[in-house]
């Protein structure tokens, strides 16, 4: 971008913060509003004008390499990636779930598809017979719905594009290069076909910018053959075009961020003959027909040479320069953060942050009781830097520069990872609080200015005066009411109390409890929405049962009244077993569970026979039942008078006060009970079929299978994991490293002492930043280990693309006892890697001194202390004197803490000097450091 287009960005930023000021005094937020976006011209993949080549735009050249975005850095952010830069083929087997490849939706556990999920084919796979449901590209049709792009749908898991890789260099099955159910050609077959995709014709899913940054109220149908009969509107024929038209039937991958500019409006005026589109697909057999929801319109792509979709570009819409100017959104509204998070209406009972979260009030001034409403919407939060916004957007809590100074320009190379607090998914788990979303406690307790509507001088004061105004704590003395109530609000989190009464398209949903770490670091019971699903596990091997093995021992049969139904069928001898129902669901066909319990022991009996003619010794097929995610409630937040009252956990004293014991019948007690599925037998439970994968799932004489509070409560203070990849008591964390001032990471690390400080900074000379990956979650070892080096020309280039994987290395100890004499291990040792985009370990390769600070349970000073360093955790060697920084014994509030100097990574631990040292390392090349 010539310094001459980067001038006018900058003033061009400037008067959108002008803008934003105007826009508040009228009562809505200026940020939110859209904006001219700088006239561009619109590029295809090859950098052609779109008018000269007419074939699709390419927002990786129009925006990012031919313009002015990093789009390397947006598509990496977690949101695109879903798990693609966290993905390994043995990722799951730590978890018991070995056909997880990610943490995310690519290769984790998909968000449709109920008891039985489509799975992820792994990266390497020996035959057809390893192979899982789908490849790559099976995903991406799969999961087009709710993904821009970018990321997953445009990089294997290796990090190459994949239509510039060269297929003859694809090993046979690799997952992100072969698919199941479709031909060389892309075109759809039956599943048991697993061929090579083409990814040279249907191209990649770049990621579509204008997905999240361009206003949905803006779409129209320009096209007339879509508006016969009053059919659906812009917005659902921009769905049905990118999604089942281009995506799904035509495989035209590289066309899908190119349908919305077909329905949006470029010149929005009162005056329809001035309305202005810039493209349009070529359309036959259009018919308009009746729906489950309304219109639909049904229509055919016409297609051209190679069958690709006809496309017609308005050239009207282009300046003289061959440039357009489009309105645009700098940050996503509700409509664009709905379109994918619409599954929140279900699982979380949330409808997002539109008009539906105001709250209204009748004639007399009371409020009218509304399940969308949040009590925030419309009102006002100010941040330290004095900028204040409306709360009407997502973009309040979650958007990173939404709160930007008049003075500050466009970050136009901002990275799109949002502001994520501390999610129910286990997606960039090192993101968590990196920094954090809008929450509770920031905004009512740390900020600098809380917001404590009744006006005292903190939430503790202001939770005194109202419950004891209110009698709830008559009988109590004044010291004991302080102190009652302060246990709450470090126990209890504010989401618990003020978030009631959920419900799921007008359905009630029964809201349950759990602990979960919070930003603080404190445990504290919060509300969520278990979601139980089984899976087909072999005990022996580990093995978990992809759906299209579950689904081949079933085959759909026509009965003598034309009914369908599926019949449970022997795969080694074809010999019918049993019969299940057959129905159809988003567009596959499915089988019901088995009726009777005899049905189960058939169906167990063909998948013991399946894995057998595959290869699996002495098989023996479980049905597990599990809490996949426990989803969140943290939004429709309720006003204190609609917030529970202590009747709703606790009991009451025979003199009428409140009791200081939670109520067995009480929302936080065995009372409050949860049915998490209904057996056809209890016997499939008492002889095995069936596992309980959850302590506190217990099963009745009837079958019935249920959960109560009181004992999820007790379970999630030891493991308060919101997933079951169950992160909180993992002994592996992987992530990437932060750039941080020297303050705030040691801040993070929890240095305050001086001498401390000044040990830790004098290690790193010269540097006024750091890189610092301290993992969120993990075994107690491995949440407080962290790894940071210096920030400077060197480590700008290379850190922010390679990441850190930190496990727990208790097992290793005996071969450091083995090299010891009188010495004691004072430091849980870990091992910790350096890995760049592939997931390939880089230790023996990276130049760089590390800083890695450890938990340490000794009580000596640093200069008594010796570093030990391992490769492959057998031999070890001491580091060179010097290496230990930094010691802290542990107090009643920190775990104790060491910081070793090191240029080698690998195993690490620290032991006391007491008696002799084992092989010293002084001199650098003794040990090839």
């Amino acid at each position: 971008m010539s310094r001459k287009n980067l001038g006018l960005a900058a003033l061009f930023a400037g008067c959108f913060t002008v803008t934003v000021g105007m826009a508040e005094e009228k009562g809505e937020n200026g940020m939110d509003q859209a904006v001219l976006h700088p006239a561009i011209p619109l590029l295809d993949e090859q950098g052609m004008h779109v008018l000269e080549s007419g074939k699709p735009y390419s927002p990786r050249m129009s925006c990012g390499t031919g313009g002015c975005h990093d789009y390397e850095s947006i598509t990496h952010a977690f949101h695109f990636e879903t798990g693609r830069d966290e993905a390994s083929d043995d990722f799951g087997e730590q978890t018991g779930l070995p056909q997880l490849v990610s943490p995310g939706y690519f290769g984790g556990y998909n968000c449709m598809g109920g008891n039985n999920p489509e799975q992820l084919a792994k990266k390497h796979n020996r035959s057809a017979a390893d192979f899982a449901d789908y490849g790559s590209a099976g995903i991406v049709k799969r999961c087009i719905s709710c993904h821009a792009g970018g990321g997953w749908m445009e990089k294997d898991r290796n990090g190459r594009r994949y239509d510039e890789t060269d297929p003859a260099t694809v090993k046979p099955f690799d997952g992100d290069y072969y698919n199941r159910g479709t031909t060389t050609y892309n075109k759809e077959v039956d599943d048991h076909i697993i061929t090579k995709w083409n990814w040279k014709k249907s191209g990649v899913v770049e990621n579509d910018c204008f997905m999240c940054h361009l206003d949905y109220d803006k779409l129209k149908n320009f096209d007339p053959a879509l508006e016969v009969g009053g059919g659906p509107d812009g917005y659902d024929n921009f769905r049905e075009l990118r999604r089942n038209k281009l995506v799904r039937e035509h495989a035209a991958f590289r066309y899908a961020a190119t349908a919305i500019l077909e329905f949006f409006n470029l010149n929005p005026t009162d005056d329809p003959a001035k309305d202005m589109n810039l493209v349009t697909f070529r359309k036959r057999n259009v018919e308009v027909m009746e729906g489950r929801r309304g219109p639909e319109v049904e229509f055919d792509l016409q297609t051209g040479k190679g069958g690709v979709p006809v496309i017609t570009w308005n050239a009207r819409a282009f300046d003289d320069n061959g440039k357009v100017e489009i309105p645009m959104l700098r940050f996503p509204g509700n409509d664009n953060c709905m379109q994918c998070h619409s599954t929140s209406n279900s699982r979380r009972g949330f409808y997002g942050f539109g008009e539906d979260a105001a709250s209204v009030y009748d004639e007399e001034g009371m409020l009218e009781e509304d399940y969308k409403d949040d009590v925030h919407y419309g009102l006002t939060w100010t941040e330290p830097n004095g900028e204040s916004r409306l709360i009407t957007s997502c973009n309040a809590c979650h958007a990173r520069a939404y709160y930007r100074t008049a003075r500050e320009n466009t970050d136009l190379d901002a990275d799109h990872n949002f502001l994520k607090g501390n999610s129910d998914m286990d997606v960039h788990n090192d993101r968590d609080y990196q920094p954090d979303a809008k929450s509770c406690l920031y905004c009512h307790d740390t900020a600098e200015d809380p917001a404590i509507p009744s006006g005292h001088d903190s939430m503790l004061a202001a939770h005194l005066s109202r419950w004891s105004s209110a009698g709830d704590l008559r009988g109590y003395s004044r010291d004991a009411l302080e102190g009652i109530t302060d246990t709450h609000l470090q126990t209890v989190s504010c989401q618990a109390c003020h978030i009631t009464d959920k419900q799921s398209r007008g359905r009630p949903i029964q809201i349950m409890y759990r602990y979960r770490r919070e930003e603080d670091g404190k445990l504290r019971i919060v509300p969520n929405n278990p979601r139980a699903r089984y899976y087909w596990k072999d005990r022996n091997s580990g093995r978990v049962l992809t759906r299209t093995e579950r689904n081949s021992v079933y085959r759909l049969v026509t009965g003598e009244h034309g009914e369908e139904y599926g019949e449970i069928f022997d795969p080694t001898t074809g010999e019918t077993l049993g019969t299940a129902e057959a129905y159809e669901s988003h567009g596959s066909l499915r089988f019901r569970d088995p009726s009777s319990y005899d049905g189960f022991l058939v169906l167990k009996q063909a998948y013991d026979r399946l894995l057998a003619g595959k290869g699996v010794e002495n098989p023996d097929t479980v049905i597990v039942w599990t809490e996949i995610n426990n989803y969140l409630m943290s939004h429709n937040t309720r006003p204190a008078t609609s917030a529970l009252q202590c009747d709703d956990c606790h009991s009451r004293k025979q003199n009428g006060s409140i009791s200081s014991f939670l109520s067995p019948d009480g929302l936080l007690g065995e009372g409050n009970v949860r049915e998490v599925t209904e057996l056809i037998d209890r016997r499939l439970v008492d002889e095995g079929l069936v596992v309980l994968d959850l302590p506190y799932m217990k099963v009745d004489d009837k079958g019935r299978v249920t959960e109560n509070v009181s004992d999820i409560l007790y379970h999630s203070l030891v493991n308060p994991s919101m997933t079951r990849l169950n992160a909180e008591i993992a002994v592996t964390q992987r992530g990437t490293a932060v750039k941080k001032s020297l303050r705030e990471g040691l801040g993070q690390l929890g240095i305050r002492d001086r001498k401390g400080i000044e040990a830790v900074t004098n290690a790193i000379p010269g540097a006024d930043a750091m890189y610092l990956y301290q993992p969120n979650y993990g075994v107690a070892p491995v949440r407080s280990a962290a790894v940071l080096t210096g920030a400077d020309f060197l480590s700008d280039l290379f850190m922010p693309y390679a990441s850190f994987r930190i496990t727990l290395a208790q097992e290793r100890i005996g071969h450091i006892n083995a090299s010891l004499k009188k010495q004691k291990v004072t430091a849980d040792p870990v091992r910790i890697e350096v890995l760049n985009n592939a997931g390939d370990a880089l230790n023996g390769r990276v130049d760089t001194e590390f800083l890695v600070r450890l938990v340490y349970r000794g009580k000596l000073a640093a200069r008594k202390l010796q570093a030990l360093q391992s490769d492959d955790g057998e031999r070890w060697n001491a580091l060179p004197e010097g290496s230990v920084v930094f010691s802290q014994p542990a107090d009643r509030d920190d775990p104790g803490q060491v910081v070793i100097r090191t240029r080698k990574l690998g195993y690490l631990t620290v032991v006391d000097k007491k008696g002799p040292v084992i092989a010293s390392c002084m001199e650098p090349d003794a040990c090839g450091l």
